[in-house]
C-alpha cells in the first residue's frame, strides 16, 4: 500500500511523469456517451443517464503520505437550474489513485468541484449533463414513501421479500461472487425471476470489510484498512440486482459473541478504524443505488440504541444519496407489544424487529409502534433442520407469510430454505411464491396509500387493504370459499378477480361488483386473494 512512502519520495518518483486524470463509467461496463477526461484540474464535461449507471472519475495523487484511507477529499455537485447539491467523498483505489462517484437524480447540467487538505485532490472541476434514462422501468435509490418502502424515480412502493444470499450462493463470503457476473445473473434469474423475490439479504460482512481473503467473518484487532476487493464484489451484486429491479440488504456486522462486530477493532465502536470504514462505505457505496443496511443482529447485546443512531447519522452526513439505515434489536419475539423497541427504532430510517413466526396481528402491531416508518421483520425466516423448530418455517408458512406481511401494510422479510433440504436454496413451491409477486407487484396492486381496512368485512379472518385514492381493494382469506365485503363506499361498479394462492398464477374473473354489501363466492375452498377496482 506504500504507506511508508514519504512525500518527497513520491515527488521524486513521479516528477517526470504527466498527471493522468480520466473519467470512467461505473460497474457493469455500461457505456454512456462522453467521458470526463482532461489535463490538470479541469475534468471536462461528462454525459450520464438519470438513476443509473453511476459515474466515476479517477484523480492521481502522487504525493500522499501516511495511511491513504485517511486522505480525505470532498466533491460538491450542484444542479445548475435548481441549486440542488450532492456532496460525496473521494476514496482510495490503490497506488496513487483516488476516485469519486456520482449518480444523477435530476435531468440537466450539474457542475462539480473538489476540496481537500491535500493539494493534489483540491480544485478539480467539471460538469455532468444528465439525460433521461432509456429504460421505462429505470428507478433510483430506496426511499421512504409514507410508511412503505419505495423507489425514487418511479415513486412506486413495494414490499421487500428478500432471499438469503448465503443459502442460494453457498456463502455470504464476497469471494464467492467477486468477479462472477455469471453467478450473480443466474441467481437473479432464478430468485427474482422464477421465484418472484425482489432482492437479496447479505449477512455479516464483518472482518471481510478489511480482509477479502479472511477465512471467516471474525473481526480481529489487527485489522486496519478497508479492502477494495470486498467492495468490488458488493458493487457487482448491488448493481446487477438493482438493474433487475431489486435491492440488496446488508448486515455490516453480526453478533459480538461470535467476534463479528466493530467492538473488536482498535478503538472499538466509533474509533479510528471503524470511522475509516464508515467513510469508505459512504464514499464508495453512497452514490450506488439499490441497497439498504441494518447494523447487525441482537444489537442490544453489544451496542446501545444511541450508538446505532450515531452510526446512522454519521453515515447520512457523508453518504450523499438516499439509503435506508436501521438496526435490529432483540424482540419482541412473541406477542404484539412493540413498545419496548419503539425508542430503539425512533430516529432510524426504518423500524426493525426480531419476530419469531409473526402472525398478521404481529405485523399490524409493528406499524403502530413507530408511526410513519417502514418496517422490516429482520430475523431470517428459514426452512431448515435446526435446534429452533419453534421459530423456523415450512413451505406453507412461507407462502402465507408473504400475504400476511403485505396485507398488514407492507412489512419487509428475509426468507431462505437451507440447501441441504433443497439444492441451491430453490423453493419446491416457487411457482406459489411467484403467484404472490405477480399479483401484488407485476400487476401493480400494492399502492402507496393502501391501509388495512378490515372493518369492511364481517369475517374476522378476511384481511382487507384499501386504497382511498383509487377506490380499489385487496381481500385475502385462508381456507375459505367465500368472502364478505362492504363495497357501498365505492363510486360505482368495479371489476374484480380472484387468484388461488396455492397454485401457479391464474385469474378467476368475478365480473363487476356493485357498490353494496355482498358475499363473494369463490370456485373452491382455498387461500384466496381478490382484487377489486382498477388500481390506477
Amino acid at each position: 500500500m506504500d504507506e511508508g512512502r514519504t512525500k518527497q519520495q513520491s515527488i521524486n518518483h513521479w516528477k517526470s511523469r504527466p498527471r493522468l486524470v480520466k473519467g470512467i463509467i461505473g460497474l457493469l461496463a455500461i457505456s454512456v456517451a462522453g467521458t470526463a477526461s482532461s489535463l490538470a484540474d479541469e475534468l471536462g464535461v461528462t454525459q450520464g443517464t438519470q438513476w443509473s449507471p453511476y459515474l466515476q472519475w479517477t484523480v492521481v495523487n502522487p504525493t500522499w503520505g501516511g495511511n491513504p484511507f485517511d486522505v480525505s477529499g470532498v466533491v460538491t455537485f450542484t444542479h445548475e437550474s435548481s441549486g440542488e447539491t450532492r456532496i460525496t467523498q473521494m476514496f482510495y483505489t490503490g497506488g496513487t489513485s483516488w476516485a469519486f462517484r456520482f449518480t444523477g437524480t435530476r435531468l440537466g447540467r450539474w457542475s462539480f468541484v473538489t476540496s481537500s487538505n491535500d493539494a493534489d485532490l483540491r480544485g478539480h472541476t467539471g460538469s455532468v449533463t444528465v439525460v433521461a434514462n432509456g429504460r421505462a422501468d429505470a428507478h433510483g435509490f430506496l426511499k421512504r414513501i409514507g410508511n412503505k418502502w419505495g423507489w425514487e424515480g418511479t415513486e412506486n412502493v413495494f414490499v421487500p421479500q428478500l432471499a438469503m444470499w448465503g443459502y442460494i450462493a453457498g456463502s455470504d463470503d464476497p469471494k464467492v461472487f467477486h468477479n462472477r457476473p455469471d453467478l450473480v445473473d443466474h441467481k437473479i434469474e432464478q430468485f427474482l425471476g422464477a421465484h418472484g423475490f425482489n432482492g437479496f439479504h447479505l449477512a455479516v460482512v464483518g472482518g471481510r470489510w478489511f480482509d477479502f481473503d479472511a477465512a471467516s467473518d471474525r473481526v480481529e484487532p489487527t485489522m486496519t484498512s478497508p479492502d477494495p476487493r470486498t467492495f468490488e464484489a458488493l458493487e457487482l451484486l448491488i448493481t446487477k440486482t438493482h438493474t433487475a429491479g431489486g435491492m440488496v440488504h446488508i448486515w455490516p456486522w453480526g453478533d459480538h459473541s461470535r467476534s463479528q462486530t466493530p467492538r473488536s477493532l482498535k478503538g472499538g465502536i466509533g474509533g479510528v478504524v471503524d470511522a475509516r470504514l464508515q467513510c469508505y462505505i459512504a464514499a464508495r457505496l453512497g452514490p450506488v443505488p439499490g441497497w439498504s443496511m441494518g447494523y447487525g443482529f441482537d444489537l442490544d447485546e453489544w451496542v446501545t440504541a444511541k450508538s446505532v443512531k450515531a452510526w446512522r447519522d454519521t453515515m447520512h452526513q457523508n453518504i450523499g444519496w438516499s439509503h435506508l439505515l436501521g438496526g435490529r434489536p432483540m424482540g419482541p419475539r412473541h406477542g404484539t407489544d412493540h413498545s419496548s423497541r419503539a425508542k430503539w427504532n425512533t430516529g432510524l430510517d426504518y423500524s426493525s424487529y426480531e419476530h419469531h413466526r409473526p402472525t398478521y396481528e404481529v405485523y399490524l402491531a409493528a406499524f403502530q409502534a413507530v408511526p410513519g416508518q417502514p418496517i422490516m421483520s429482520e430475523d431470517r425466516f428459514r426452512i431448515r433442520i435446526s435446534r429452533y423448530p419453534e421459530k423456523d418455517y415450512s413451505k406453507e408458512l412461507t407462502r402465507r407469510g408473504l400475504y400476511h406481511s403485505t396485507m398488514a401494510g407492507g412489512v419487509a422479510n428475509i426468507w431462505g430454505i437451507h440447501p441441504d433440504l433443497s439444492p441451491g436454496g430453490i423453493y419446491p413451491n416457487k411457482d406459489r411464491i411467484k403467484t404472490y409477486s405477480v399479483f401484488f407487484h407485476d400487476k401493480g396492486r400494492f399502492l402507496a396509500d393502501m391501509t388495512p381496512a378490515n372493518q369492511l368485512s364481517d369475517n374476522a379472518e378476511t384481511r382487507v387493504l384499501l386504497s382511498p385514492g383509487t377506490h380499489s381493494l385487496v381481500l385475502y382469506r385462508e381456507d375459505a370459499d367465500t368472502m364478505h365485503v362492504d363495497l357501498s363506499g365505492l363510486p360505482g361498479p368495479q371489476p374484480a378477480l380472484a387468484v388461488d394462492t396455492r397454485k401457479a398464477y391464474s385469474e378467476f374473473p368475478l365480473g363487476n361488483l356493485q357498490p353494496r354489501i355482498q358475499r363473494i363466492t369463490l370456485p373452491t375452498a382455498s387461500d384466496w386473494v381478490v382484487a377489486v377496482g382498477r388500481f390506477e
